[in-house]
């Protein structure tokens, strides 16, 4: 436990000095905003266990694996959240500064950063339960001898003692609960001004899309004749990987039995659990006291980092679909049910006043007024679900499936094929940005009437 709580810790503060900066000199200037947005916009759905086979072949079996593994996954959301928070500092702050003379470092410690600093916390919050799951999924899979996840792996499913495994994610629960709790009493007390948006302009919209197009072709080529010149065997041309990557996709063995079958395990997990989070999350915000009796259990069950109950559902399913897609589920329904929960709440007591006046049926009530009011949170809920959905299909399929991407990738790690082991991993990040996209899409568009951007 000990083990896993310093690499946890030190993978958390890595992304934090790591993503602060660059997201406050992404944030502010424009230029370097579109040049870098499309390769974290490709990378951020990445989930960091796709890389763990890679990893693992660079640097070996250990405390740096998953340190590296966590600081990758942890780093994108602290990184977006500042960028964000960054860009909308209100600009009469900053003209009122400027007219005082306040030099530009002042500007940064004084204006910028506690305009920005609630933003970033929040992105602390999220990246310390992803980097908590990362560090916890490596261990149990190639953690070597210490570590939480070792530990499960080897009582849960190499000596069959359920009542250890169950100890031992109770402990880790505990401790997630604790480090939100204690992240949430420093936001509540430290961080309770309110924040203000007024976006400072940037680049126009023709310019932004040309220079992350250049950026792109650039970094690609860079790669290209780098890795040629090097002929590193880790770090192969992305031509290779192309060509590499075309003959395993187009294979129609491989398309029908791996892709397609991963790809609605994915759809499929991610749907029952939002199907699940939105009707049980309503019910339970619009309660007057429901939540009083489980809020406790489900923010528990909420910091219980999911590969640690995969030795439980092999036991109770065994190997197989059902174990993958109960897996998915079991991790990606609460960021859906908790926002579903604060979205319900916080319907407006006009509009609920207005519907029992004119006696608005129970149905109409829920379809007509709550669920739109509650639809902000609840997409925001649904499209950190579906990241989490992406890492435990990777992870389930890593474990011990016969078939999917991550069977594929564990298999090009077995042979050595390292293009292959690119070329898979290309395609788990294309597949997170383009559902990504879509469910982007689908906000926007269904929450066109709604004041905010997303």
């Amino acid at each position: 436990a000990a083990s896993t709580a310093l690499s946890w810790l030190i993978a958390l503060a890595l992304a934090v000095v790591i993503a602060v900066p660059l997201g406050l000199v992404i944030g502010r200037i424009s230029l370097v905003r579109a040049a870098t947005m499309p390769l974290i916009e490709f990378l951020r759905p990445l989930p960091g266990v796709a890389l763990i086979p890679l990893i693992t072949v660079l640097l070996g079996v250990g405390a740096q694996t998953k340190i590296t593994l966590a600081v990758f996954a942890a780093l994108w959301p602290i990184l977006v959240n500042t960028s964000y928070a960054v860009r909308e500092v209100d600009t009469h702050l900053l003209e009122t500064a400027r007219a005082f003379r306040t030099s530009p470092y002042r500007i940064l410690g004084t204006v910028v950063l506690p305009s920005a600093a609630p933003f970033i916390l929040t992105g602390v919050r999220l990246s310390a339960s992803i980097a908590l799951i990362v560090v916890v999924a490596t261990e149990f899979l190639y953690g070597g001898s210490i570590g939480v996840g070792q530990f499960v792996y080897v009582h849960g499913l190499s000596a069959g003692r359920m009542d250890v495994v169950l100890a031992v994610t109770i402990l880790t629960g505990l401790f997630g609960l604790l480090v939100n709790g204690a992240l949430v009493w420093l936001h509540r007390h430290w961080l309770a001004w309110p924040t203000t948006s007024a976006s400072g302009g940037g680049t126009s919209g023709r310019r932004y899309r040309l220079v992350s197009v250049g950026a792109v072709v650039a970094l690609l080529v860079v790669w290209q004749l780098a890795a040629s010149a090097a002929a590193e065997p880790y770090f192969p041309p992305p031509l290779r990987i192309l060509s590499r990557a075309g003959e395993l996709w187009a294979s129609e063995p491989v398309l029908a039995d791996h892709i397609v079958p991963s790809l609605a395990l994915l759809v499929g997990g991610w749907l029952i659990a939002a199907f699940f989070g939105i009707v049980v999350g309503i019910f339970l915000g619009r309660s007057e006291r429901a939540m009083d009796y489980v809020g406790g259990l489900l923010a528990f069950a909420r910091s219980v980092p999911p590969p640690l109950l995969v030795p439980v559902f092999m036991v109770m399913f065994a190997l197989g679909p059902q174990t993958e897609l109960v897996t998915i589920v079991s991790g990606a329904v609460w960021p859906v049910l908790l926002n579903a929960v604060d979205g319900a709440r916080s319907v407006d007591a006009t509009k609920t006043d207005t519907a029992r006046a004119f006696r608005i049926s129970r149905p109409l009530w829920i379809f007509g007024v709550v669920l739109p009011a509650a639809g902000p949170k609840i997409f925001a809920g649904l499209r950190l679900s579906l990241s989490i959905a992406l890492v435990l299909m990777v992870l389930s399929e890593l474990t011990g499936s016969s078939n999917g991407i991550g069977y594929e990738l564990a298999n090009a790690q077995g042979y050595a094929d390292l293009p292959g082991m690119w070329a898979w991993i290309m395609l788990i990040g294309i597949l997170g940005y383009v559902l990504n996209r879509l469910l982007l899409l689908a906000q926007n568009r269904s929450l066109s009437w709604h004041t905010e951007r997303f």
